[in-house]
């Protein structure tokens, strides 16, 4: 079944605004906690309270070519005030043997007219009333949390509601108990935003994330800018012909060509290239630590995992897949039973090895840094390619590592592709562009 477009973008909305509440309640570096709280509660309310009706409505609307017994009928047939119709609405549940709880629409009503006001920017007296009866302030800078809590919970009942047309039957029996969740559920639990040691981590790896970004997204303009367009002078059947690999490799060359004239778009990015730097180091530091993680771990862990006879033993052994969750005796002894095993490596450096791969796969959680400081930030900064590369070198391995263990653990057998071949030979080739040989 195809999901209405106004459905779908009003429950979107819908996340976004819950999402960007969150964000401007948690981001570190928002000031003001004294009292921004009040500020920010009334401001989503009424973002919210616009986006809810609108979001309700056309669920009625959508809803009414499943409605068998014509729940929904009277609600849009009629021309009446929005209280009579929010009234007849309600009467159509019951009579359809759905146990709807009348406070909901009676809120859903309060909501409808604080909608109105925010949209026409004035107050009918009926309707000012109406909200001040349903516990809704009467000057909307006075909306707050318990408000936001409200209007979350009409929204997530009347959805409910609209949803169960489906199930209306008026000659079954009507149910005991009221139809209705709990406030409990509804209910959403802010976070403090306080940030603790772990989350240092993550902040620092979603910053080298978003400096990749941007920087790649600026090497792509310039490769494609008629001064440095990488594919200048090829045609279309010599571009087809010379396969992935190379493409990207003159993709990237193009973009070292602008640097080496100075060009504006990429130079701009030293700065935060070496800043990058500093954030990678910081980031090593902290979680390498965390993960019980060193260069020495990561080096025995990949030897033992891509070394031939390895590979020949203990290919196609189930227990590659899960052996990182057992205990370390019990990991021990179903190797020590286990014809896979081979003869050239311990059963506790199979173990250890299987979880530093489970470990890296957490530490180095996708090719961002290899990529970050194989090739973008020597492109960017060319004079500081060889302290780049030398992390790029150190995420490599520990990259390598997540993608050798992950392929253990999901096909019990190493990866038969190597992703990383590419930076490999690019970071050869931008440190002899760097050395001049």
């Amino acid at each position: 079944m195809e999901i209405d477009e106004f459905i779908d973008t009003y429950s979107d909305d819908l996340i976004t605004i819950r999402e960007a509440r969150s964000a401007a309640y948690t981001h570190p570096l928002r000031g003001n906690y004294a009292f921004a709280e009040s500020l920010l509660d009334a401001s989503f309310c009424r973002i919210l309270v616009v986006f809810v009706i609108g979001g309700i409505e056309a669920m009625l609307e959508s809803w009414r070519g499943r409605d068998r017994f014509k729940v929904l009928k009277k609600y849009f047939a009629e021309k009446g005030t929005n209280g009579e119709r929010v009234t007849i609405l309600h009467q159509a549940f019951s009579d359809a043997g759905l146990q709807v709880d009348r406070q909901v629409f009676d809120d859903y009503l309060a909501i409808k007219y604080l909608r109105n006001t925010i949209i026409h920017g004035k107050w009918k007296e009926h309707e000012k009333e109406w909200l001040d009866a349903r516990g809704f302030p009467t000057d909307t800078r006075e909306l707050k949390k318990k408000h936001l809590d409200k209007i979350e919970h009409v929204n997530q009942n009347m959805m409910l509601y609209i949803a169960l047309i489906g199930m209306a039957n008026p000659n079954a029996p009507k149910p005991a108990k009221l139809v209705k969740l709990d406030e409990t559920i509804t209910r959403r639990k802010d976070d403090t935003g306080i940030l603790r040691l772990r989350d240092i981590e993550r902040i620092i790896w979603n910053n080298l994330e978003r400096i990749d970004a941007h920087i790649y997204a600026d090497i792509e303009k310039t490769a494609i800018t008629p001064k440095y367009d990488w594919t200048a002078g090829r045609s279309q059947a010599e571009l087809e012909g010379l396969g992935h690999e190379e493409c990207k490799r003159l993709f990237y060359l193009a973009a070292r060509r602008a640097v080496e004239d100075n060009y504006e778009p990429l130079a701009r990015h030293r700065g935060v290239a070496q800043e990058a730097l500093e954030f990678w180091h910081d980031y090593w530091q902290r979680a390498a630590a965390g993960y019980s993680l060193d260069e020495a771990s990561i080096g025995q862990a990949l030897e033992l995992l891509e070394s031939q006879e390895f590979v020949r033993t203990a290919s196609g052994a189930l227990w590659s897949s899960f052996l990182h969750d057992l205990p370390d005796e019990t990991a021990r002894q179903l190797l020590d039973s286990a014809p896979e095993k081979g003869t050239a490596f311990s059963s506790e450096q199979i173990v250890n090895a299987f979880r530093t791969g489970h470990r890296s796969y957490d530490f180095i959680r996708n090719i961002m840094p290899v990529a970050l400081f194989t090739v973008r930030l020597p492109i960017v900064d060319p004079a500081n390619t060889p302290a780049y590369l030398q992390e790029a070198a150190r995420a490599l391995r520990a990259f390598r590592l997540n993608r050798v263990w992950y392929s253990w653990a999901e096909n019990n057998c190493p990866p038969t592709k190597d992703v990383l071949a590419f930076y490999e030979r690019m970071a050869q080739e931008l440190a002899r562009r760097a050395s001049g040989t």
